[in-house]
């Protein structure tokens, strides 16, 4: 039996996290319960505490690994103790959208962590389409990757990868790193990325990066010119806020290539459109994950991270406790401290 209350994560002010005792939730029909084991820090949880996550008491935290902890009325395919990926959406299932399987584009959509609690606590309540079952031998920090895995191998669908192509990815943090080893298991030819920090293209090189380029040596006439000699045929965007990494990407790309754009920017983007006329480039922009009914992205990317897991145990740097919260979001957002991706272990 599970205490009568569990730790959860608040946010109480730009930049202030605490912990806080709340009672442990209960899932109702077609929900499970799960407690959790690890949850890893996004970019995105970095962006939305430095606003104070919009004033609510949500708890954040949305790259889950749990083990199924109650049923909700109604569920099956779970037994209790049984280890999970976390699908973070809420969706109305109704729309076009959801019935196409493009669940991350409904307009109804709540993410767990944004508009209702996530995984820095001890319990959480998710509806069980929602949860992916893991290998329970696969390590916390791997199985915690399932949710930056499946923004990865959306991204690369976005971008019209196949077998056989080169691909340039525009940084080398946790989802750039990401898009080595997804893209490189899905047969690419070659991949290339661009690293801001020394250890990023340390790790990049060793995950199987055939070039690495180190910022701000990375320049669109220096892309290119290789872009000539070696064509590109996608690109994929991790960056986002306020780098101008579009340029570089259109300039190395193929004529007819296309940019999936993962990383979310910050206000307006300056581009000059010639360039993207000239080589009819298209620009695809890549929100989170599918859901269809075979073959989901959160299946795909645990997948990966099972077969491919002697390669993956550096992309996690640090593991902290829960009551280490606020430590964890401080390193996460210090990437010249040798950070790659903070997991937070219950």
């Amino acid at each position: 039996m599970p205490p009568s209350s569990m730790r959860a994560v608040t946010c109480t002010g730009p930049a202030q996290l605490a912990l806080e005792e709340r009672p442990i939730p209960e899932p109702g029909p077609g929900e499970v319960r799960v407690k959790l084991r690890g949850c890893g820090i996004c970019g995105s949880d970095l962006s939305l505490l430095s606003i104070g996550y919009l004033g609510s008491r949500i708890t954040p935290g949305h790259e889950m690994t749990a083990a199924v902890d109650e049923l909700g009325e109604g569920v099956s395919g779970f037994a209790i103790g049984d280890t999970v990926a976390v699908e973070p959406i809420n969706t109305c299932g109704r729309c076009h959208s959801c019935r196409s399987g493009r669940d991350a584009i409904c307009p109804d959509i709540q993410f767990l962590g944004v508009h209702v609690d996530g995984g820095f606590a001890d319990y959480v309540t998710v509806p069980s389409r929602r949860l992916f079952l893991v290998d329970a031998r696969l390590p916390i920090e791997i199985s915690a990757l399932a949710e930056p895995m499946a923004v990865v191998i959306h991204a690369l669908k976005r971008a019209q990868f196949s077998a056989g192509q080169r691909v340039l990815v525009l940084g080398a943090g946790s989802l750039g790193l990401l898009t080595v080893v997804a893209a490189r298991a899905l047969g690419a030819e070659d991949v290339w990325i661009t690293a801001r920090h020394a250890h990023q293209a340390a790790l990049a090189e060793k995950l199987g990066a055939g070039r690495v380029y180190r910022e701000p040596d990375a320049t669109a006439e220096k892309l290119a010119v290789l872009g000539r000699e070696h064509p590109i045929d996608c690109a994929v965007e991790t960056v986002g806020g306020q780098a101008e990494t579009l340029p570089l990407a259109v300039a190395a790309l193929r004529p007819g290539g296309v940019v999936s754009i993962v990383g979310l920017f910050r206000g307006k983007l300056e581009l000059d459109p010639f360039p993207l006329f000239q080589k009819e480039v298209t620009l695809a922009w890549s929100n989170c994950y599918e859901h269809p009914h075979q073959h989901t992205d959160f299946e795909n990317a645990i997948q990966i991270l099972t077969e491919h897991r002697g390669e993956l145990g550096d992309i996690t740097s640090h593991q902290l406790g829960l009551e280490e919260i606020q430590r964890g979001f401080e390193l996460a957002a210090d990437k010249r401290s040798g950070t790659v991706k903070v997991t937070v272990l219950n």
